[in-house]
């Protein structure tokens, strides 16, 4: 099957995100991920966990087309990463929000204009800008904070707003790597209730790495874990040959640019 028909063919079936074969080697005598397979449906919430080195950030990356496989096939929300033009990267980029464990806030501007700045990216115009951060701030809960700068606010304030700018352009697919990272326990668990709504309230697509498994256990999520490149479980996967599988969820039914934040 030709590539892009298969890339069409997998949105047709709502697959959001699909791996097949996926490696990606540092050198010879460090493999980062090895032959990665696993599929994300459309508004699918899933868990990617595992030990420091397990790999999960690298997969991470390269589903945002941050790194390249060294083999195997990617492809995100129709887009064939393997042979995405470098003219369709922005196109692609548009459809993604992205949460980092360091927020990568420009902390030299105030909240309002943190969040403005993924507008402006993609040229909405400015009548519009205004009320699409007001609306973000507001799902966040900090709409009453939006002059505040980003050095004024606590770390947990501060992945409120990098939430809210990856969110601001109505991503269709949300990648987070290790969101809570930085955050004490209780801050941490008001984040992922806040990417729990998004995912609930929007049916956005929801990836999040993280070693926390305190939060995974809480979430009852799809989890899928790695240890060493490798993925070694898969509470998504279906068993066929498990009497209760029937019983078991269905997950079938459950354009931002790219851009560097500098402090």
């Amino acid at each position: 099957m030709a590539q892009s028909n298969r890339a069409e063919e997998l949105r047709a079936e709502n697959i959001a995100v699909s791996l097949r074969d996926v490696s990606k080697m540092y050198s010879r005598e460090a493999p980062a991920v090895t032959n990665a397979d696993f599929e994300v449906h459309d508004g699918e919430f899933v868990f990617i966990t595992g030990e420091t080195g397990s790999g999960k950030s690298t997969l991470l990356k390269m589903i945002m087309h941050e790194l390249k496989p060294t083999s195997g096939e990617i492809n995100v929300l129709g887009f064939d990463l393997n042979r995405i033009r470098h003219g369709k990267i922005p196109k692609f980029r548009r459809n993604l929000g992205i949460v980092f464990q360091d927020f990568r806030l420009l902390r030299d501007r105030n909240v309002y204009e943190n969040v403005a700045f993924a507008q402006r990216i993609i040229q909405v115009p400015g009548k519009d800008i205004r009320k699409n951060v007001l609306d973000a701030l507001d799902m966040v809960g900090l709409a009453d904070k939006y002059k505040r700068k980003v050095t004024q606010l606590s770390g947990g304030e501060q992945q409120r707003v990098a939430l809210a700018r990856a969110l601001v352009n109505k991503p269709l697919l949300l990648l987070a790597d290790e969101p809570t990272g930085n955050l004490d326990a209780d801050t941490a668990w008001d984040i992922m209730q806040l990417i729990e709504r998004v995912n609930e309230i929007f049916g956005t697509t929801v990836i999040v790495v993280t070693h926390d498994r305190g939060i995974v256990s809480r979430m009852h999520k799809r989890v899928v874990e790695m240890k060493q490149g490798e993925i070694i479980s898969d509470s998504g996967e279906i068993d066929p040959y498990y009497e209760g599988y029937d019983e078991l969820p269905d997950y079938q039914d459950v354009d931002a640019d790219g851009y560097e934040y500098e402090e």
